[in-house]
């Protein structure tokens, strides 16, 4: 039985102010693929990819507007990080940050992973599904592709332009459409979806956010910590999942995130019985048992972007944590289902 991939609501960032404009009713839309009118405002809220391809085949359909998926990817770029998107800022150079931005999509984003290579002078940022190739999702891999190239422009500057786009399906849109999004003509029918620069963009640095951006993470989090008030180890749990891919977590990085010196949050949670160390290898093993639960990642992969530099260290956290390894544990759960 295929599983039921899972994404965080970050992937619609951008749609309540798309919709009205094209003459449509978000709210409207999104029930009729029974989601609740407020999930961009719930960071932390799960939706099935099938979900996510029938609104936009919906609004694509429904608002005659056949470049949906990358209309919605040019409101996007970093946003789509959510709270991790301040601390992905603070990278000196693109290459950190494109680091620490693909194990983050690849842990809140069940249904794909992206790998990024320098060969030969070229960057190549290719995209890979987990599930079954369909034709539906059409306009998803149009938004997908998108929002990765919107994010680089984002966080590097908006001169940036591609050597080369490669989609593995047929346009779904004009190709002028295409050329006005990517500023170069997609080759499509290629092996992999995939985004080639040139080499020289990785030493970048990063641009300097503006205001609004600035504000716009500022209220994603504290919408987060809203849901969980009441319970200051609730919140950091919550934004320790929200900002894995930051490969190595520490409490200043919560702290800053909160608003609160790292000193004064260590011992609120002390009180509240627990430990920054602890809450962190709780997320760890939530997120884990989400992959290996729901989607067919790579053990390899998963043990990576969760931050452990060895598998082996993944392999007798997760046992000590479950009493199974990843795949013993995995392969239960399937039995079960």
């Amino acid at each position: 039985m295929e599983p039921t991939y899972e994404i965080r609501s970050g992937a619609l960032a951008g749609f309540t102010l798309l919709v009205p404009r094209l003459g449509g009713d978000p709210a409207a839309l999104l029930a009729r693929v029974g989601l609740p009118a407020d999930c961009m405002r719930r960071p932390d809220l799960l939706i099935p990819i099938a979900t996510l391809t029938n609104l936009l085949n919906l609004c694509a359909e429904e608002l005659e507007c056949s470049d949906f998926g990358l209309r919605l990817a040019s409101m996007q770029g970093v946003r789509i990080l959510g709270a991790l998107g301040k601390l992905v800022l603070d990278c000196v150079d693109l290459r950190r940050a494109l680091a620490v931005t693909q194990r983050y999509m690849a842990l809140h984003n069940q249904a794909e992973h992206w790998r990024i290579r320098v060969e030969r002078g070229r960057v190549l940022a290719r995209r890979f599904d987990h599930f079954r190739d369909t034709p539906a999702a059409a306009q998803y891999r149009d938004l997908s592709l998108g929002a990765g190239y919107r994010l680089i422009r984002d966080l590097a500057g908006e001169d940036i332009r591609p050597l080369q786009v490669h989609f593995r399906q047929g346009p779904v849109s004009t190709m002028q459409q295409y050329r006005d999004f990517f500023h170069i003509e997609p080759q499509f029918g290629q092996p992999h979806d995939c985004l080639v620069f040139s080499a020289d963009i990785m030493q970048r640095p990063l641009r300097t956010p503006g205001d609004s951006l600035e504000r716009y993470f500022d209220e994603f989090t504290q919408q987060l910590l809203e849901k969980h008030r009441g319970s200051l180890a609730a919140q950091v749990r919550a934004l320790i999942l929200q900002t894995l891919g930051a490969q190595r977590h520490s409490l200043t990085q919560i702290s800053r995130l909160i608003g609160i010196p790292s000193r004064t949050l260590q011992r609120h949670l002390q009180q509240e019985g627990t430990g920054f160390k602890q809450l962190l290898q709780d997320a760890r093993m939530e997120t884990a048992r989400w992959h290996l639960r729901a989607s067919n990642i790579d053990i390899n992969l998963l043990s990576a972007v969760l931050g452990y530099t060895e598998i082996s260290a993944f392999s007798k956290a997760f046992r000590t944590a479950h009493g199974l390894s990843p795949l013993q544990w995995r392969k239960k759960q399937r039995e079960k289902d």
